[in-house]
């Protein structure tokens, strides 16, 4: 990953996922890893770990903060 994790970003990132809303015996698969699919409090442990998951995360979720707050997701909600 080119973008290096900044922490103020990685604390918000950890936030939105243990404050999140989803169902614990939620699993999710991220790329092509044998450690899939992964229950919310791992992929919680990746991020904080930084490893190459959690990197993966993180891109993924500054991404989606960024359409956020350029209008991008309200915009496709209203189309």
């Amino acid at each position: 990953m080119s973008e290096e994790i900044r922490p103020e970003l990685k604390e918000i990132i950890l936030q939105r996922l243990i404050t999140s809303k989803l169902p614990q015996n939620l699993r999710v698969s991220i790329g092509n890893t044998p450690q899939e699919p992964m229950t919310l409090q791992e992929v919680i442990g990746h991020v904080k770990k930084e490893d190459e998951i959690g990197k993966k995360i993180y891109k993924i979720q500054v991404s989606y903060l960024k359409a956020l707050k350029e209008g991008v997701i309200s915009k496709i909600q209203n189309e």
